[in-house]
């Protein structure tokens, strides 16, 4: 089989998955621009790493030394920003310059494998030799840089996963930590089960993982208030009525003179008001409360085995943050009695206490509340 064959026979899979990608992400850039960015980067890598890796058999297949280091030293290069690429994928890498530190590794690597092309050098990293009919791969200590890096992509992966089991969004935490697994597995096995140089699992376990958690984001954002990134009406019926029975504690809140905000600063402003009160809601809760944007300018935290204690924790620490601001929110909580209480009595209650702690407010307000 010539070259072309071989290459489009192993990774046929792999390049359906990235073209489809690819061509969805295009179309979907205006709307998902960053999202769509490294879906499209991450598929792109992928496809060269298996090019590279097929030209490397090439140069061995063909006693080309040279041919064979250049595209070895491509893949080892690629494996990790394969990695990077998914990482600043997930979106939880938002600064410019933390993208940066993350990408010092990489250039470490960098630095390492081009001593492939040095003489002298080139045996502390990997080099080729050629032995009557064969080619033959040789690799110095130097040569795990790569896996060394993609292991440290990998574990700011899973520490990305495990901050978003703890904001509550464990679907989202769970899937990266599975992607992560999968691309490790790939990994190991390309590293320590391949001493022939002929098994290349990563680019397609990377472009495969990459349609998972596209995958993923799409259900998610079914359950999820796009403004806030809070959970949205529809997560919180669901929940309730699955947790019933835990819920110990409601609370309400709703934002004062937010058509204020709209009609004298614009509805952009409106939009700022809105995300940080959910942010100062989410900053304030603890592990066992889970908060809601149900709509407009209501938010609902439902705590689960908290007592009363925990609960006025949860609403002084919000006030707090909330001087820091010009913004103000009504508030009223309510407390479980007992289990044979019914839901619906425990929101009546918080939302009665929140339309006094309204009424309080405006009457000490400065402004009409017919135009707030």
């Amino acid at each position: 089989m010539d070259i072309n064959g071989s290459f489009f026979a192993e990774y046929f899979i792999l390049l359906a998955i990235a073209l489809v990608m690819i061509v969805i992400s295009i179309s979907r850039y205006k709307q998902h621009a960053r999202l769509s960015r490294f879906i499209i980067l991450t598929n792109l890598v992928a496809i060269f790493v298996a090019i590279s890796k097929t030209l490397e058999m090439y140069g061995m297949d063909n006693l080309n030394p040279t041919l064979a280091t250049t595209f070895a030293f491509a893949g080892y290069l690629l494996n990790p920003l394969c990695i990077f690429f998914f990482i600043m994928m997930s979106g939880e890498v938002k600064k410019v310059k933390t993208s940066l530190l993350l990408l010092i590794p990489w250039f470490i690597s960098l630095i390492i494998y081009s001593l492939m092309f040095i003489p002298g050098a080139r045996e502390q990293v990997v080099y080729y030799t050629v032995e009557g009919d064969k080619t033959i791969w040789h690799g110095g200590w130097m040569r795990f840089a790569s896996h060394i890096t993609s292991g440290f992509y990998l574990a700011a992966v899973l520490y990305i996963s495990f901050g978003k089991i703890s904001s509550k969004h464990i679907g989202h935490g769970v899937t990266i930590i599975a992607c992560a697994v999968i691309v490790l597995a790939a990994v190991i096995v390309e590293s320590f089960f391949n001493e022939a140089g002929r098994i290349h699992l990563l680019s397609t376990t990377a472009a495969l993982c990459t349609i998972i958690y596209y995958l993923y984001l799409y259900v998610e954002r079914a359950s999820v208030d796009p403004l806030t990134g809070l959970f949205n009406r529809e997560t919180y019926y669901h929940d309730v009525y699955k947790m019933n029975r835990s819920i110990t504690g409601v609370i309400q809140f709703d934002m004062n003179g937010l058509k204020y905000i709209n009609d004298t600063y614009g509805h952009l402003e409106g939009d700022r008001a809105l995300w940080h009160i959910g942010h100062f809601i989410n900053l304030s809760v603890k592990r066992n409360m889970f908060v809601y944007r149900l709509g407009g300018d209501e938010y609902l935290v439902v705590a689960i085995n908290s007592n009363e204690e925990q609960i006025k924790e949860v609403v002084n620490k919000f006030k707090e943050n909330l001087k820091e601001t010009n913004y103000h929110c009504s508030i009223g909580y309510a407390i479980r009695k007992d289990r044979q209480q019914k839901y619906e009595d425990l929101y009546k209650e918080a939302e009665g206490n929140m339309y006094k702690d309204k009424e309080e407010f405006y009457k000490n307000a400065s402004f009409d509340r017919r135009k707030a």
